[in-house]
């Protein structure tokens, strides 16, 4: 408070003297031997009437800058007022005192002075009228705050840019890529924006895949939703993803996979991930993306079950099985199933017998352990299509280490130990090329495993466990 009577003082003691000289102009006449009704009286009159008047436009000026513009408007936006918008005031204020003094002190016509200075800033206004228009959709904007320094706003066309900067003229958008963006305060303001970043406006995207009409709708959500689901970034939040049919088109049908990121500027990155995890479960499905079609061949089928053929190629990629020959893979494949595993179910549970391996086909699992210091069960991995689990249960009889459940609706591959078993008992060496597998990957995926591995040597670590894997596969299978 003190500062702004310090600041009001000057015009304030400007307005006194002039009121003082104001009402005491004829004295001072008579003190300087002036006659009265002469032209040097005449000239002090004008001079003391001019004086209170300019003084009280400085004191109007002066309050506007101490109360509106870094009073109101300051605490309102968080910046100072447009330089422009200030001026523009401060020159309204004088201009109205100077045709004050015209009309009343001087008693002069100002009819004409009016009529001139109207087409004179008709003429410039017309002349300025884009930036004028920038100028007042700037101080709309700086006064409504439809955004805030910082925020992701959406134009026109898509563009997409974080709000930089937001002067009296133009707002400064950084897009994604990069580029400075500068967009007029007039047109912005007739723009329809979408602002990203803010708690009630959480940022969705979106992409798009045209696939095959023999595709269920089933097959495609669990591509779909299993490939957002395996991003964490996207899992962990609060609203789920969903993949909805966009239009029935010649070639396919269209569908579009919707999910939800933390913010804008990670769009690109989480998008090109989902992306990734679509094309890789497409890849393990052997389902290719919808191409222009150039005539439809109808045949009946002969009741042949169409799973196995997928089946048998399929486990030709799992590496568990890449040393069997292409009889042996299809003599597997008879003996094996599809088995379609509910959001939330539990294939396998910890601790329980099994004699079975699951190869995942569609959709995303999580590994849960119970947590040794009883805070409850424990995610310690996902495993996404291509991945198989229980492989120790298969080929040992060990009980489940882990229990494995589906986060999405999934399709998996059961291996059962019945299946196996005749493969192996015509192939020993088969069953220590196994061995020698599982054995490379319970070092790899196993910790303490890895530990004894930095302490000895590799080669000898893995051919010590591939022994003691292959005398439990071959006690184990000579029991069935």
């Amino acid at each position: 408070m003190q500062a702004v009577f310090r600041r009001m003082a000057t015009p304030l003691f400007a307005l006194v003297m002039a009121l003082a000289a104001a009402s005491a102009w004829s004295d001072m006449a008579l003190a300087f031997g002036l006659p009265a009704g002469g032209l040097g009286t005449e000239a002090l009159r004008v001079l003391s009437q001019s004086a209170v008047l300019l003084a009280s436009a400085m004191v109007v000026m002066r309050l506007l800058h101490l109360l509106v513009w870094q009073g109101v408007i300051l605490r309102r936006t968080g910046s100072q007022a447009p330089r422009l918008l200030t001026d523009l005031v401060d020159g309204l204020i004088l201009v109205s005192a100077v045709v004050i003094i015209i009309a009343f002190v001087l008693d002069k016509p100002v009819t004409g002075l009016i009529a001139t200075s109207g087409v004179a800033v008709a003429v410039i206004g017309f002349a300025l009228k884009s930036m004028i228009s920038d100028l007042f959709s700037g101080i709309a904007i700086t006064l409504e705050r439809p955004f805030h320094m910082g925020d992701w706003i959406e134009i026109n066309g898509g563009v997409v840019g974080k709000v930089l900067s937001l002067s009296w003229r133009a707002t400064g958008l950084m897009l994604d890529s990069g580029v400075y963006v500068v967009v007029p305060n007039s047109r912005l303001s007739e723009m329809v924006l979408r602002v990203y970043d803010r708690p009630e406006a959480p940022w969705r995207d979106e992409i798009e895949i045209t696939l095959g009409y023999d595709i269920t709708a089933h097959q495609v959500e669990r591509i779909l939703l299993s490939a957002a689901a395996d991003v964490p970034e996207v899992a962990a939040q609060e609203h789920k993803a969903d993949a909805r049919i966009a239009e029935f088109g010649e070639n396919g049908v269209k569908w579009r996979l919707r999910y939800w990121v933390p913010d804008y500027p990670s769009r690109s990155r989480l998008r090109y991930a989902v992306q990734r995890n679509v094309l890789r479960n497409l890849h393990y499905s052997g389902i290719g993306a919808a191409v222009p079609r150039l005539h439809a061949h109808i045949s009946q089928g002969d009741g042949v079950n169409a799973a196995d053929p997928g089946i048998e190629s399929f486990l030709g990629r799992v590496s568990l099985f890449s040393m069997l020959d292409p009889k042996e893979m299809a003599e597997l494949a008879d003996n094996s199933d599809f088995q379609l595993v509910r959001a939330g179910a539990a294939v396998v549970r910890c601790g329980e017998a099994g004699n079975s391996l699951f190869i995942i086909k569609e959709g995303l699992f999580e590994v849960v352990i119970p947590d040794k210091d009883g805070g409850g069960d424990k995610v310690v991995a996902r495993l996404k299509s291509g991945a198989f689990f229980g492989e120790m249960s298969l080929l040992t009889g060990a009980p489940r280490g882990a229990t494995v459940q589906a986060t999405v609706d999934s399709m998996a591959i059961e291996i059962t130990k019945e299946a196996l078993q005749p493969i192996l008992a015509r192939r020993d060496s088969l069953m220590e090329a196994m061995s020698s597998a599982l054995a490379e990957r319970q070092l790899q995926n196993s910790k303490a495993a890895l530990q004894t591995v930095t302490a000895t040597d590799g080669h000898e670590a893995r051919q010590t466990l591939a022994k003691q894997l292959l005398g439990r596969m071959r006690s184990f299978f000579s029991h069935g």
